[in-house]
């Protein structure tokens, strides 16, 4: 146990080498010694640091011409990296998980479980790097600031991934703020929003990764830039598309959940709008992706959007139908209509209007209170159910298409007409 204790003595003075064993540079050199320490430890320091020295003629032996001691520390470096771990999986976000779980709230569930993983990574990432860095300190030709940059873009990348995760929870945290004026809101610029901040993340934080490691992104942001403006000429399309998704987020023709028609061609349910794209579920379910300047030329139907939904039909009944019999029949199915929850009370029409070739025709106009399909149906199969019981009940019958064939007796009955046609 003495032993051990040595060690782990040692690894921490060796993670934290004491500045007192260097000697001061000068302010000559301070730019030179800056540029060399380019990891998380200077092997000049180190080679003058007592413990270290301690332990190279304790555990100085050989192996692959790295010391014992070294590999020790290394070791130790990546197990105190999982013992962190450990505790942080097993009784930090355990807890936390519990009194999360507890809150109303769910944003900070979201939060949560975006810097889990990524801040795992951390300390498994801060712990290779440590033991990558006591393994090849003493070794030549070993470019150390090359470590210290490796170690730069690991730490750049999980900083990356992180914030990348936590998009999730600002666009919910959005989502829920946009909700609170306007119900309809809701859902409706999660995905795009998402999308655009992911983007903007990725490559704001490469380049910044990249600068940091000593790139000059200067030239990379001009081309990028150049490339976008030319791009962006040659793609009118996109830039009509992008147009397109611009006016349907302002102007809001529909949302998410609605059921839209666009032209003749595309009828269906809304089920995503993007950058470039809408894209409708038809009742077939197939899946049409629309691209937004197309929708943004076309005139756009959004059947939600009925606060009532339409009946217009004629029906007939035949010529034996007396006049006061007709008075009757208009009579009952008006108030059938009047008398129905279903139906919308504020205008109905129910006429007498032609004398049809084979009928006498009745216009019936009116409007169901619900706009589903579904629902809608049920209220016009019931009232024409009850429209044929009517008919039942009075003994009158409905029309349909007939003819009438006068057959002659004899040649005189034939009239002129037809017979000048003949010859």
């Amino acid at each position: 146990m003495r032993i051990w204790s040595c060690i782990a003595a040692g690894w921490l003075m060796f993670a934290l080498p004491s500045v007192n064993n260097a000697a001061p540079p000068s302010k000559e050199g301070n730019s030179t010694t800056a540029a060399k320490q380019n990891g998380v430890f200077d092997p000049n320091t180190l080679e003058r640091n007592q413990a270290v020295r301690w332990m190279e003629e304790t555990f100085g032996q050989k192996i692959f011409g790295v010391s014992l001691w070294q590999f020790i520390l290394a070791f130790l470096a990546i197990v105190i990296g999982v013992f962190i771990r450990r505790i942080l999986q097993n009784y930090v976000e355990a807890k936390l998980a519990k009194w999360f779980e507890k809150t109303k709230a769910t944003w900070d569930d979201l939060l949560f479980d975006a810097i889990r993983k990524p801040l795992n990574a951390f300390i498994m990432v801060g712990a290779i790097h440590i033991a990558i860095s006591v393994l090849v300190f003493r070794i030549e030709g070993i470019p150390h600031g090359f470590v210290g940059k490796s170690y730069t873009v690991g730490l750049g990348i999980i900083i990356i991934w992180a914030i990348y995760r936590l998009v999730d929870v600002m666009a919910h945290y959005l989502d829920d703020l946009l909700a609170r004026g306007d119900t309809e809101l809701k859902g409706q610029f999660t995905p795009l929003a998402t999308r655009a901040m992911r983007i903007f993340i990725v490559i704001v934080g490469g380049l910044t990764v990249l600068a940091t490691i000593g790139v000059n992104v200067n030239g990379l942001v001009g081309g990028l830039a150049v490339g976008g403006l030319a791009i962006s000429m040659a793609a009118s399309d996109t830039v009509a598309n992008f147009i397109g998704t611009f006016n349907i987020l302002t102007d809001r023709p529909y949302k998410v959940g609605d059921w839209i028609s666009v032209g003749s061609e595309i009828d269906g349910t809304v089920e995503e709008i993007g950058f470039r794209s809408t894209r409708v579920r038809t009742f077939d379910k197939t899946q049409i992706t629309v691209p937004n300047g197309t929708i943004n030329k076309s005139n756009v139907k959004n059947w939600s959007r009925m606060p009532k939904r339409r009946v217009k039909m004629t029906i007939g009944v035949t010529y034996n139908t007396k006049p006061n019999e007709m008075r009757t029949l208009l009579e009952r199915i008006e108030k059938m209509l009047r008398e129905d929850k279903d139906v919308d009370q504020e205008y109905m029409l129910v006429q007498f209007t032609d004398f049809g070739p084979s009928s006498l025709d009745i216009f019936l106009y009116y409007f169901t209170k619900s706009t589903v399909w579904k629902e809608y149906l049920d209220v016009r199969q019931r009232i024409n159910l009850q429209i044929m019981d009517l008919l039942e009940e009075m003994d009158l019958e409905f029309a349909f298409p007939t003819q009438t064939l006068h057959l002659a007796d004899s040649e005189d009955d034939i009239p002129a007409k037809v017979k000048a046609a003949e010859k």
